[in-house]
């Protein structure tokens, strides 16, 4: 390294040194470990400190390997300015991540594959795992993505953890703590239930038990008894400062045809009411703020005796989105008495006609009777959860969407003018992007041309009206987005693209029908069963060879 090269080194470090410092020095944990055990694990998130800490997944598996007997486990996170020089390191030790024996990544969201790819050179571990020796870690990937469609990234990945983290992290440690070579270790791993191993089972799990991968996750029955995944370390340096997050529930019991989590994490596992209110009342003396964490929140049965104990201890409470049929005066009561003025909820299409083929339970009259309470409990700010492109939609749909959005802006006015402050609606709208496990799994993306139209339409009918605020998504980011979470692995060259630096806009431009392929496939010939599991299709699929426990 010459002179200069060591000087450009040292002036990058000394910053991120400084903001290590910052960011532990603000840190409080809700439950503490010993830090010396042998068996060491990196835990990374592909995105920044503060995305990373948001996420309660990453959250709850730091903490679920720091319990586990002898092992220690920190924290990485990404960072442009670790990408050279001395590479990504550990947040409590600032160590090498070569210099685990398990690197673990939780990836959530298929855009951060780029970032995951971007990391392993720049950490001095070789990218392809066929490269890798005994002295290197054994990279795993978990999260969502892990359980969605890891094909993709086998050409890089040793291990995939598939399943609920309550369940695959002891089988983990255990294979830490038999100190084994790398290869026994893999196969250790392999032999375990939600553990895939591709060069053990195969690249499609060929040498796997029936050609299958089985998650592993928690059922039903497993709710009751269940320590409800909480916030590990608070922080006011997240997206959601220093909130205590609670998953109060895992799956949905919605079944919207489009989403993924319904289908994947079903049954839906609830946690019961004393159990959430207990984790609360120990971590009442570290954050006066909570958030309840669940595809469906106020679907959980016992959501107004949660909500009313949370208050009772002086929580402030906030939601992610609420279900609309389970909104009750109630429920608006205690948010509203508590100075919340925004809300967020799904209709998800413009009509019931709409509604109905995706699985979502929601009348015209109901939607307008919950806006109605909504504007009435004094909420100012109603974001609405909308999607373009949905399978079998037409222009007639399209042009509903815009007087539902009207419909419901003339209601939370006239509500508004009783009260002497008119609210603002806010229409977010997503192109439907068609996701593996569903019932929409076959279906494809919107012509591209005619996504744009639609969002540009869409825009400009929203715009005109008062009170209301448009966000509408890029179709290059739905383009992309469809085909990562489709893609099989002749997306190797087109991710390495990527990684390299080249941005989305411009991949998407100069390998467009590359892209479509994977995410416009040809059309169901039989359009009277969309929204039916295709068995054939998905044993066809990238993903064909998962199966749920």
């Amino acid at each position: 390294m010459s002179s200069q090269d060591a000087d450009d080194v040292k002036q990058r470090t000394v910053p991120q040194a400084d903001r290590r410092r910052r960011l532990l020095s603000s840190e409080r944990a809700t439950e503490t470990f010993a830090r010396g055990g042998r068996h060491r694990v990196a835990l990374g998130f592909p995105n920044s400190y503060e995305v990373g800490m948001s996420n309660l997944g990453f959250q709850w598996v730091y903490r679920l390997l720091n319990r586990e007997e002898d092992v220690s486990c920190e924290r990485f996170f990404y960072d442009e300015t670790e990408l050279g020089g001395r590479g990504p390191r550990t947040l409590e030790g600032e160590q090498p991540l070569a210099s685990f024996p398990l690197v673990a990544f939780s990836v959530s969201w298929e855009m951060d594959y780029v970032h995951f790819l971007r990391m392993l050179p720049a950490a001095r571990i070789p990218l392809l795992r066929e490269d890798r020796g005994g002295d290197d870690p054994i990279v795993l990937v978990g999260g969502d993505c892990a359980r969605i469609n890891p094909l993709p990234l086998t050409p890089y990945v040793d291990a995939f953890a598939m399943g609920d983290g309550e369940r695959l992290v002891p089988g983990i440690a255990a294979t830490l703590r038999a100190d084994l070579p790398r290869r026994a270790a893999l196969e250790r791993l392999a032999g375990l239930k939600g553990l895939y191993v591709p060069a053990v089972h195969g690249e499609r799990a060929e040498a796997a038990d029936d050609g299958k991968v089985v998650v592993d996750q928690l059922r039903a029955a497993d709710g009751p008894g269940r320590e409800p995944p909480h916030t590990t370390v608070l922080t006011p340096h997240t997206e959601l400062s220093d909130k205590l997050l609670i998953e109060v529930a895992r799956g949905c019991s919605e079944m919207c045809r489009f989403c993924w989590a319904a289908y994947a994490m079903a049954p839906q596992v609830r946690v019961p009411a004393s159990s959430i209110l207990a984790v609360a009342e120990r971590c009442r003396p570290l954050t006066s703020r909570v958030g309840l964490i669940a595809t469906a929140v106020a679907d959980h049965p016992e959501i107004l005796p949660i909500l009313r104990g949370l208050s009772g201890m002086g929580f402030h409470i906030a939601l992610s989105s609420i279900k609309i049929d389970a909104i009750s005066e109630e429920l608006l009561d205690v948010l509203a008495r508590q100075g919340e003025k925004s809300l967020a909820i799904a209709p998800e299409a413009g009509n019931e006609r709409l509604r109905r083929a995706i699985n979502k339970k929601v009348t015209d009259e109901m939607l307008r009777e919950k806006v109605r309470l909504v504007a009435r409990a004094g909420f100012a700010n109603l974001k609405l959860y909308l999607q373009v492109g949905l399978p079998g939609e037409t222009e007639e749909d399209v042009d509903d969407l815009v007087r539902m959005v009207d419909d419901l802006r003339l209601v939370m006015l006239e509500e508004g003018r009783k009260r002497g402050r008119l609210g603002t609606l806010v229409p977010s709208v997503n192109a439907f992007i068609p996701k593996p496990h569903t019932p929409f799994e076959t279906e494809p993306l919107e012509d591209p041309d005619e996504l744009a139209r639609k969002l540009k339409k869409l825009e400009g009918a929203f715009r005109a009206m008062p009170n209301v605020t448009f966000r509408g998504m890029p179709v290059a980011e739905a383009i992309w987005e469809a085909w990562l979470a489709k893609m099989g692995l002749e997306s190797g060259p087109i991710l390495a693209e990527a990684a390299a630096g080249a941005p989305v806009r411009r991949l998407v431009r100069e390998h467009r029908e590359t892209l479509l392929s994977v995410a416009r496939p040809a059309a169901r010939a039989d359009a009277a069963r969309r929204g039916v599991f295709d068995l054939a299709a998905r044993q066809a699929s990238p993903w064909g060879f998962i199966a749920k426990s």
